[in-house]
This record gives C-alpha cells, sequence and structure tokens, in this order.
C-alpha cells in the first residue's frame, strides 16, 4: 500500500515539475519588436483639459505607448531587423513623440528609424561611456545636463507628473533592450557639447 502511495505522489510531482524544453530564465521569449507591440509607456495625466469631463488635472489618462512606432517599424521594413538576432539598443519614441514628428516634419523614413537602434546591447548606464553609432551609420550624442542623461535632446529614464509610471528603460529582450524616450531622434543632430561621456551643466 506504501509503495502505491509513493509511486502516486511522484507521478504527481512530475507532472507539475518544469519541462526540460522551459527556457531558461533569462531568455524573456519576446525579441525587441514583439516586446515593444505590447509595452505600456509612461503614464498621462488629464493635466487642464481634464477640467471640461469632469476630471482632475492629476488623473490617469492613460499611457503613452509605442504603437505608432511599432507601425512605422513594420512599414518601413526595419521591423524584420528588430526581429532578428542582436543584440540591438533601441531608443523608442512613444506615441506622442511620433505624432508630433509626423505633424511638424513629416513621415517618419528608414533612416530616422535606424538612427535609434544601435547594435550592441547598452544599458541606461552605460551610454554615458559607450559608442553609440547607430544603425543609420551616424553616433547618436550623448550629454549630460539639469542631472540628467540626454541622447540627443531626448532625455533617458525622464519621470511623468504625479505618482504614475515613469518612462520605461532597461526594458530587457531576448535580442536587446529597450529605452523609451519622449521625443524622435533624427540624423544630423548636433548637441552642444554632446558625445561619448561629454557633461554640461
Amino acid at each position: 500500500m506504501k509503495l502505491i502511495i509513493a509511486t502516486t505522489l511522484a507521478a504527481s510531482a512530475a507532472a507539475f515539475a518544469p519541462s526540460a524544453s522551459i527556457r531558461a530564465a533569462t531568455s524573456l521569449d519576446a525579441n525587441i519588436y514583439d516586446t515593444l507591440v505590447g509595452l505600456e509607456g509612461p503614464g498621462q495625466v488629464w493635466g487642464a483639459d481634464g477640467i471640461a469631463v469632469g476630471k482632475e488635472e492629476a488623473d490617469l489618462k492613460g499611457y503613452d505607448n509605442f504603437g505608432l512606432f511599432t507601425q512605422r517599424l513594420a512599414s518601413t521594413g526595419v521591423a524584420a531587423t528588430l526581429a532578428g538576432a542582436g543584440p540591438f539598443t533601441v531608443f523608442a519614441p512613444t506615441d506622442t513623440a511620433i505624432e508630433s514628428y509626423e505633424t511638424t516634419v513629416g513621415p517618419i523614413t528608414a533612416d530616422v528609424l535606424n538612427y535609434c537602434i544601435v547594435p550592441g546591447n547598452v544599458s541606461s548606464g552605460a551610454v554615458s561611456s559607450a559608442p553609440l553609432t547607430s544603425l543609420q551609420g551616424s553616433a547618436i550624442p550623448y550629454s549630460r545636463k539639469f542631472r540628467k542623461d540626454f541622447v540627443d535632446d531626448a532625455i533617458l529614464g525622464e519621470a511623468t507628473f504625479g505618482q504614475f509610471s515613469n518612462f520605461p528603460t532597461d526594458v530587457a529582450c531576448d535580442n536587446g533592450v529597450v529605452h523609451s524616450i519622449g521625443m524622435v531622434i533624427v540624423p544630423g543632430y548636433g548637441a552642444v557639447g554632446g558625445g561619448v561621456g561629454q557633461t554640461q551643466l
């Protein structure tokens, strides 16, 4: 009887044991593109616009996600790159940043999108010392000013207003890392004093 019980318990335990085919904990089962599709961006509050609809200024309006960025990646063919082996570091502009760029500048091209991508896995803490040569071919200027890290004029790890989530950085993917930014960075930009390891103010 004891043998039967022991055998039954062992079989039950085996049914709940991790399968040998499960990937290691360091693998996230999502490449950069797929991660961006579902990534939640920074929280947005209503601000003064909320008064007209019965909301407090500090109430959550929604999240500034990356749907437009992923759409532009797909339509220009750059998404295929981010589905590759990598590793890549992506400075991903939010929906609001894309809308602003397309309103004031024009359509986003593959060149602009490739400028947002750097070969290698560069954490936010290493951006100040790493060479940020993009897939477009130009180097992205780095600067430190106002006690913040900038790539071009985009703040890295920008804090949002109130208690809601900030711009996500160091989002780990199977083939690299994502840092979100609040503006579209473009080739040819020249920050004053910008470059690898440059510090201002």
